[in-house]
């Protein structure tokens, strides 16, 4: 594909250890309006029957708060497209595209959830010409085990813009009851100290070999590491408080659903015009 931007090989970048693969599922995402950079966050891809479809934060998208809906960046401005960062078989790829359809920016290519709409901070974006360029992507599927408050969980993207290619993993507790839903919406609360940046991160919990695992009134020992999909982090509820939102994999599944079944989703291009003006950091 034309638009791709393979980074330069670094020798000193070689990687000699095992990695985790949800470090990887990780996607560095970038705002701008033109050629001005606006603002980062994180992103994750979610396969469907059409293709890859980006999941990240609606306000990431919009350059606005999701509640006040003032621009969140220092220029006042509100991006017109994106660029966002994969791992490709071999090195990292840049890619480019549109946020909206129009030059107006009345008509944005994301799809917002069926029911919620823009009460929630989660949207998908299908990209069919990635097929053969996403190689990795988060499981959304409803979980069979029950999590409840204090239980361990952790929060994967790119805080302070902090972009080596490989996400950063925060380390928290489900704040709130995760059967309650928050403010009346598919949602909870977590107590992680996350920054901005990360907004669009993919939470998950895991089993490590050894835990105790209790499901339908049985107790098992797990046997190896088991990780699982609690839903979509999309920042904190207060500036001076660690505690954070997270949108539960109901939402996501119902929005790839949409995908799915509808025949007027806008199936997303990449934007050459776009991309020819940009420079990107080569980090990796």
């Amino acid at each position: 594909m034309s638009l791709l931007q393979p980074e330069e090989h670094d020798e000193s970048r070689v990687i000699t250890g095992t990695i985790n693969d949800f470090s990887i599922r990780a996607i560095y995402l970038e705002m701008y309006f033109d050629n001005t950079l606006l603002a980062s966050g994180t992103a994750f891809f979610v396969d469907s029957k059409k293709g890859p479809v980006m999941i990240t934060n609606r306000h990431n998208l919009t350059g606005r708060h999701q509640e006040t809906n003032q621009p969140l960046s220092l220029h006042g401005g509100v991006p017109n497209h994106a660029c966002f960062q994969i791992i490709g078989s071999h090195e990292p790829f840049w890619y480019a595209f549109d946020l909206y359809t129009d030059d107006d920016m009345l008509t944005p290519v994301w799809i917002e959830h069926p029911t919620y709409g823009n009460q929630v901070d989660v949207v998908g974006i299908l990209f069919s010409e990635l097929r053969n360029g996403v190689y990795r992507f988060i499981d959304v599927k409803e979980d069979w085990y029950t999590w409840e408050v204090a239980d361990q969980i952790h929060v994967i993207g790119y805080p302070f813009g902090i972009n080596e290619c490989m996400g950063i993993w925060a380390t928290g507790h489900i704040a709130s009851e995760p059967a309650i839903n928050y403010r009346k919406l598919p949602c909870f609360l977590i107590d992680c100290r996350t920054r901005s940046g990360q907004s669009g991160s993919v939470v998950i919990a895991r089993f490590k070999p050894g835990d105790m695992v209790s499901y339908e009134d049985k107790h098992y020992i797990a046997q190896k590491i088991m990780t699982h999909t609690l839903g979509i982090y999309s920042g904190r509820i207060n500036k001076d408080s660690d505690l954070g939102m997270v949108w539960k994999t109901s939402i996501i599944r119902d929005i790839i659903k949409l995908i799915e079944t509808s025949k007027s989703i806008i199936d997303n291009k990449f934007s050459p015009h776009r991309f020819s003006q940009l420079s990107f950091d080569d980090n990796c």
